[in-house]
Parts: structure tokens; C-alpha cells; sequence
């Protein structure tokens, strides 16, 4: 099938593990696209109006992608409610790619349900690049950056400076300051919507699991006595004073691997490989040190260019050395506010405000730098909200 125009498919929850996610098919096209995917149960098969479909469905083989529920909004809009699994999002998502339309992420053309233009600033452009990034908010701090960018932030920064050049103003030095603060703020930006990867790494029964379990708010990571409980890693999102990070809690680092056996030891030593995979491609790494353990202080000479940061975790247990580190309790919460402010200030992401202007794509950071320039014109700012 050729692509039809207009014809798109915007995720409108979240990414990541969720019981149900939506998809908006929007466009002239909708509902035949629908009617060659969508299969509704013999109980469900006459649409009738206001009423929701049940049904499944299918790929270009005829099988089965996932059960869903359909609620046909308009003419040309339609709800698609499907589970939340990644892997059933991606599916569904080039399903309805493959038969024309436009995945709204890949463009910003597509036709939405929603007026994207703000009553004061005129910035459709600004409004229609928000309905696409606001699914990818993963807290209230996020959603807050990024809809402050419609109704303020840089829509009315763009706006107020349009308009001055538009009466024969010239942009003096603090306008043009104004406008590459704004775009440079776009790495924050980008830092929230892709979260940074940390990693616990440490040697065996340190606590890192116990303080992971402790950072994400609930269990995910088994807590034992015993040592090396934690044969692999384990990665799950978190939310630091409101900024979404991933979190990595991983094997125990053995100075030599258990002697207790060879599989044992070949065990260990794999364990060992993946965390250490782990800790090189992280963007933190927080250092669980146990008397100066020599394999965690190789963590730290090795990885040049990695941010570490060292805590002594079982500081109601023992009190922590005099090494700088910063003593945490995962049991009695001692020192994790602290370890979250020192975390979010080595990724520069602490103490987020809101309200002031930022870009949050690429095209409108570009454009700000352009327009920041002596020969600023006006067409370049009226390109970014219009």
C-alpha cells in the first residue's frame, strides 16, 4: 500500500512497561487502515455509534499481533488500545507504518485532534513538536519543562523577539544571550526525555542491591546474606526529586572469582564481565567501597571517563572512613537525599526550574542559534512557532 498523506499514528502514553498503552490513528486514511489490521469479535463485528470494539489484531501473515479495543473518536480519528509491552507497541506501530501511515515521531506533519497553537503566541509549530515529545515525559517535573515551553517559556520568547524585529527593532546583546541560553538548555532537555544510565558497582554483599531496591521506590532486586546473590544485572527506572534516570544494579566485583569450584568460578567471572560491560557504558557510576576493596578502586582509576561517585552504604552498621564517601543507610534512609542531590548535580541535572525558556528538539535549538546571530531575520523565529 503507497503512504497516504496526513495519515499518522502518534503513541499517546508513556514509553516503557505499561498495562495498556493508546495509539491515535489520525488522518483521511484511518479507517482503512483500521479495517485491513483490525478483526473485532463476532459479538463486536456491527459498529455502532459511541460504542467500543473488541477485536484483534493481525499482521500481513493473518496472525494474531495482540487483543485490542477500538473507539472510533471521529471520521478520521481512532483510538487504538492495545497491552503495553514494548515489543506489542513497536509491532503494532509498524504494522500501521507499513500500511501508510506516518508514525508521528518521524515527522512533524502529522495531523493531531488537539488545536497545537497557543491563543497568545500563535506557535503551532511549538504545539504539534509538544503532542509528540509529551509521551516520553516519564514525571511531573518533565511534563511541567516541556508544556512551559508552550504556553512560555520559549514560545513567548520567540514571539515578543519576533515582533520586535517585525517593527524594525535590532536585536541588541542581551536578546541575542536570551536566545542561545535557551538553546543550550536543550542538552537538559534531552537528558530528561533519554534518561541518564546509572550503575551500581561493588564488590559482593556491599549493599548495592538493598540501595537499588531503596533509590526505585520498590523491590527489584533480590536482597540476600549471602554473597554473589546478584548473578546478573538488573536495570529499571527510577525518579531522582523528580528526574527519571535508569538504574543498574549489578554483580558483585570479585578481586579473584569463587574458588570454590570451576563452574563456580567460570560463573563468577562471567557475572563479573557483564557488570563491568555495564559500568563502561554507564554515565554514572556510583562506587560501593568495602575498605578499599582493589577491585572497586580499579573502578575508579580505569573509567576516565565515566563520573563516579563513592558512598560507604552500610553506614548503620559501620561508620564510614574518612575518605570523602558519602555514608548512606538503604534500611533507615540515612543519606539518600543526599546521594540523590550529589547524583543529579554530577549529571547536571539538579535543581531544574521549569519556567525558563528551553529548547526541547533539535530544530528549535538550531533555529535559536541561527536567529541569535547579527543577521538575525525574523522568518527564522517565525519558523520555529509557526
Amino acid at each position: 500500500m503507497t503512504s497516504v498523506p496526513h495519515t499518522t499514528a502518534l503513541l499517546t502514553t508513556p514509553p516503557g512497561k505499561g498495562g495498556i498503552a493508546v495509539i491515535l490513528l489520525a488522518g483521511p486514511a484511518a479507517h482503512e487502515i483500521l479495517a485491513d489490521i483490525f478483526r473485532p469479535l463476532q459479538s463486536h463485528a456491527k459498529p455502532l455509534p459511541n460504542r467500543l470494539q473488541l477485536g484483534h489484531l493481525l499482521d500481513h501473515t493473518g496472525a494474531v499481533i495482540d487483543e485490542t479495543v477500538v473507539a472510533k473518536i471521529s471520521d478520521c480519528h481512532i483510538e487504538i488500545n492495545i497491552h503495553g509491552g514494548p515489543q506489542v507497541v513497536r509491532s503494532v506501530l509498524r504494522l500501521v507504518e507499513a500500511k501508510g501511515a506516518t508514525i508521528a515521531d518521524s515527522s512533524l506533519t502529522g495531523e493531531t485532534p488537539l488545536p497545537p497553537a497557543h491563543p497568545k503566541w500563535n506557535n503551532p509549530a511549538v504545539g504539534r513538536e509538544l503532542l509528540q515529545t509529551l509521551p516520553r515525559a516519564r514525571s511531573e517535573l518533565v511534563t511541567a519543562v516541556l508544556s512551559q515551553q508552550w504556553s512560555a517559556g520559549i514560545s513567548r520568547l520567540a514571539r515578543e523577539t519576533l515582533n520586535r524585529l517585525q517593527t524594525g527593532e535590532v536585536l541588541c546583546e542581551s536578546d541575542r544571550l536570551a536566545l542561545l541560553a535557551a538553546a543550550d538548555r536543550f542538552e537538559t532537555v534531552r537528558r530528561l526525555i533519554d534518561p541518564p544510565e546509572i550503575v551500581l558497582a561493588g564488590p559482593p554483599n556491599a549493599g548495592k542491591s538493598t540501595l537499588a531496591n531503596a533509590l526505585v521506590g520498590r523491590p527489584v532486586s533480590i536482597v540476600n546474606a549471602m554473597p554473589g546473590t546478584t548473578r546478573d544485572w538488573v536495570r529499571e527506572p527510577a525518579l531522582l526529586d523528580g528526574v527519571p534516570v535508569w538504574l543498574t544494579d549489578t554483580a558483585g566485583l570479585w578481586d579473584s572469582p569463587d574458588t570454590a569450584g570451576p563452574s563456580h568460578a567460570a560463573i563468577d567471572a562471567q557475572a563479573v564481565r557483564r557488570a563491568q560491560t555495564q559500568i563502561e557504558q554507564a554515565d554514572l557510576v556510583i562506587i560501593l567501597d568495602q575498605d578499599g576493596q582493589s577491585e572497586t578502586r580499579r573502578i575508579a582509576n580505569t573509567n576516565t571517563n565515566t563520573k563516579t561517585i563513592r558512598i560507604h552504604a552500610k553506614c548503620d552498621i559501620t561508620p564510614p572512613p574518612a575518605d570523602g564517601s558519602i555514608a548512606v543507610s538503604a534500611h533507615t534512609g540515612q543519606g539518600l537525599a543526599q546521594l540523590k542531590h550529589a547524583i543529579l548535580q554530577s549529571l547536571g541535572l539538579a535543581d531544574i526550574d521549569p519556567i525558563p525558556p528551553r529548547a526541547f528538539t533539535a530544530r528549535q535549538a538550531e533555529l535559536l542559534r541561527t536567529c541569535a546571530q547579527p543577521a538575525a531575520t525574523a522568518e527564522r523565529l517565525r519558523q520555529l512557532l509557526e
